[in-house]
């Protein structure tokens, strides 16, 4: 159980702490056109993209980063039931399940993104030099099977708890 709390508290730490990295990057310069360049080498960027590119590039990233908070949000909740002896209960399985199915949608986001920012990047190209990358890195397969793990185990312990309270009305 104190583990569950450690946990629980890392995760509100993350929970607050993201944005206010982001606010940081924003405030100090952190997201320039040349800053977004050098994060995408793979891009060939003829023209530097304008402001609204940079603009389009930002939101996404912030999309990412509610999707990420809401998953974080859901571990924090399932941290919070198991610090309080909620183990196996239907709104403890239940919120495995959300934690994984964001995990599987931060991976199909974060692979949706990825295109449409190169493509944002590269708008202000010549045309026939503007650049559509999609691509799968380790990150997202990780994100993929976890998110998947965590979605299978979260049905188990819903059955799991069904089945508890079926024997817990036998007695």
């Amino acid at each position: 159980m104190q583990t569950s709390r450690w946990l629980g508290l890392l995760t509100t730490v993350l929970i607050g702490a993201v944005p206010a990295l982001i606010l940081f990057g924003l405030a100090t310069g952190a997201f320039t056109v040349d800053a977004l360049i050098a994060g995408n080498p793979t891009l060939n960027i003829v023209t530097p993209p304008g402001a609204g590119a940079v603009t389009g590039y930002v939101l996404i990233e912030a999309l990412l980063m509610a999707v990420g908070i809401y998953v974080l949000w859901q571990v924090r909740a399932l941290f919070g039931a198991y610090a309080a002896g909620d183990i196996l209960t239907l709104e403890s399985a239940q919120t495995l399940q959300r934690a994984g199915g964001g995990l599987l949608a931060l991976a199909g986001c974060n692979i949706v993104a990825t295109a449409v920012q190169g493509v944002l990047l590269t708008w202000a190209n010549p045309p026939g030099q503007r650049q559509l990358a999609v691509g799968i890195s380790n990150t997202e397969i990780w994100f993929l099977l976890t998110g998947g793990l965590l979605m299978v185990v979260g049905w188990a312990l819903v059955e799991a708890a069904r089945q508890a309270d079926e024997n817990r009305g036998f007695v």
